[in-house]
Parts: C-alpha cells; sequence; structure tokens
C-alpha cells in the first residue's frame, strides 16, 4: 500500500474565523482546522485516499479535501 499525505480544511470554521467572528458553543470541531492541516493515511490510491478521507472528514460537516499526494510506495 501507499502513504498519502492529505490536506483538509473546515470552511465554517475558516469563514467564521476570518469574518472575526467566534465559533458557536455548539461547535464540536477545532480551531485549528481554519488552516489547512496535513494528515498522512495508507491507501491503494490516490482515488481510494480521497475516498477514505470524505469518510473522515465529511463534506456535510464542511470540511474540504484540499490536497492529497503519494509521499511514499
Amino acid at each position: 500500500m501507499k502513504v498519502y499525505e492529505i490536506g483538509v480544511y473546515n470552511s465554517f470554521v475558516r469563514d467564521t474565523l476570518r469574518n472575526g467572528n467566534k465559533l458557536p458553543e455548539t461547535n464540536t470541531i477545532s480551531s485549528e482546522f481554519e488552516d489547512t492541516l496535513y494528515f498522512e493515511r495508507v491507501a491503494e490510491s490516490e482515488e481510494h485516499a480521497r475516498e477514505r478521507a470524505g469518510y473522515e472528514w465529511p463534506s456535510s460537516l464542511h470540511y474540504v479535501i484540499d490536497y492529497v499526494s503519494k509521499v511514499r510506495g
């Protein structure tokens, strides 16, 4: 299997904080997701890496998969 680096941010968190507003108390997503955070995940292909990322960081919760790149394998 190959190792992919995946960059993820959250558009709700980013827009809220960059507009000078505070995140609502009900928000459960870390404010760190204002910026693109990078994670390594094992996958068979880039498509598989994107699919796995979509489960881990769903677009329904405003996550954006900004970047996927093979780093090993």
